[in-house]
C-alpha cells in the first residue's frame, strides 16, 4: 500500500478535516487495523472526544460508528491502553444518553450481523449525511441509523467488545475482535496471499497450537477444529521452505492434551458431521466456537457449510477430529 499524502491518517500529527476524509479514514483502519497504529489511535480518540462533549448529539451515530470501525485496531494490541479507556468511557456516554429514548421502530441495524454488515459502514456514514449518497438495491434505513437507539446498540457492542460483559443482554453476538483478527490472519496464509503482517508465517500458525494448550471446557471443540485446520494446511503445504519442526511438535502436543480431557462415553449421537474438506472453512468454524460469543454468533448467523452446533460440540466427534490430525502430523515429512 502506497503511503497516504498529507492530511489522511498516516501523515504524522494530521487530522482528517472533512467528512469524507473521516470517513475514509476510518474504513482504512477497520480493513488495516494494525497499518498506523499511532494514527488510529488518533482516529479513536477523536472519536471519544466528540462523544464526550455531546453523547446524544445529532452527529453521535456518526462518531460511535467510527468506534465500531475502531475496535479491530484495537484488538491488535499495537494500540496505547489510553485509547481503549477513552472508547469505553465515550460509549457507555452514549448507552448512558440514548438508550431510553422513546422509539417506533422495531428492529435496528445494531442487531444484524456485525461481521457480514461491518464492511459496508463507510458507504453508510456517506449516505446518511457524510457524502455522496449511495443507490442501494435495498434502501438504507436512514431514520433507524440514526434512532438514538440504534446509535445506543452499537455503543453497547463497543463496551462489550473492550469489556465482555459490561453490556448486559441487549447486545447481538459477535465473533470477538482479536479473534476475527487472527481469523483474517491465517485465512490469508491458506489462501496464499500472507497479509503484510504476518512476518513470521510458522509463527502465526502456531498460535493455534499454544491456544489449543491453554483449553478448556466449552471452548475446547473451537481450539481443536482451529489446530486441525493448520494441520491440514501443514500436511499439504510444507515443503521444506520452512522450519516447521516446532509447529508440528506443537500441534502434536496440543492435540494429546485435549483427547486427555476428552470424554467420548458423553456421545448420545448415532452419527456425526464431517468437517468442511476447505481448511479456510473448518478454521472459521473453530474460530467462531472457541468462543461463548462466537458459538452464539455461528448459531444466529450460519454459515451454508456449518456443521451442526450440538453435534460439532460432541466430545466423541472432536477426539475423532484430534486423532485423524494426529495421523496427519505424524505422517508429515
Amino acid at each position: 500500500m502506497t503511503h497516504p499524502p498529507s492530511g489522511e491518517p498516516g501523515s504524522e500529527g494530521a487530522e482528517p478535516a472533512s467528512a469524507d476524509e473521516l470517513i475514509e479514514a476510518w474504513d482504512e483502519m477497520r480493513e488495516s487495523a494494525h497499518l498506523d497504529p499511532s494514527a488510529y489511535d488518533r482516529l479513536v480518540l477523536r472519536c471519544a472526544r466528540e462523544l464526550a462533549a455531546d453523547p446524544g448529539g445529532p452527529l453521535a451515530y456518526r462518531w460511535t460508528t467510527g468506534l465500531v470501525m475502531g475496535l479491530g485496531h484495537l484488538a491488535t494490541g499495537l494500540s496505547e491502553g489510553v485509547a481503549a479507556e477513552a472508547a469505553f468511557d465515550a460509549a457507555r456516554a452514549v448507552d448512558a444518553a440514548s438508550r431510553d429514548l422513546p422509539c417506533a421502530h422495531e428492529e435496528h441495524p445494531f442487531q444484524g450481523d456485525l461481521a457480514a454488515e461491518s464492511w459496508s459502514f463507510a458507504e453508510v456514514l456517506r449516505d446518511l449525511g457524510g457524502g455522496e449518497p449511495v443507490g442501494w438495491v435495498v434502501p438504507l434505513p436512514r431514520e433507524e441509523w440514526r434512532c438514538p437507539r440504534n446509535v445506543a446498540g452499537y455503543a453497547r457492542v463497543v463496551m462489550e467488545s473492550l469489556r465482555p460483559g459490561s453490556a448486559g443482554d441487549d447486545v447481538p453476538p459477535f465473533l470477538p475482535f482479536e479473534d476475527r483478527y487472527e481469523l483474517e490472519t491465517l485465512d490469508a496464509i491458506m489462501e496464499g496471499y500472507p497479509l503484510g503482517r504476518s512476518f513470521d508465517v510458522a509463527f502465526d500458525l502456531s498460535l493455534r497450537a499454544s491456544a489449543l494448550n491453554e483449553a478448556e471446557g466449552d471452548d475446547l471443540a473451537g481450539h481443536v477444529f482451529a489446530a486441525t485446520a493448520v494441520a491440514w494446511y501443514v500436511e499439504v503445504e510444507a515443503d521444506g521452505t520452512v522450519d516447521i519442526q516446532e509447529l508440528l511438535d506443537g500441534l502434536t502436543g496440543a492435540f494429546e492434551r485435549a483427547l486427555g480431557l476428552l470424554d467420548r462415553r458423553a456421545c448420545t449421537h448415532d452419527t456425526h458431521p464431517e468437517l468442511p474438506a476447505d481448511c479456510t472453512q473448518t478454521l472459521s468454524i473453530g474460530m467462531h466456537l472457541a468462543s461463548a460469543r462466537g458459538r452464539a454468533a455461528y448459531e444466529r448467523w450460519p454459515e451454508e457449510w456449518a456443521i451442526p452446533l450440538d453435534t460439532a460440540l460432541c466430545p466423541a466427534f472432536v477426539a475423532a477430529t484430534a486423532e485423524d490430525s494426529l495421523r496427519r502430523l505424524r505422517n508429515t515429512p
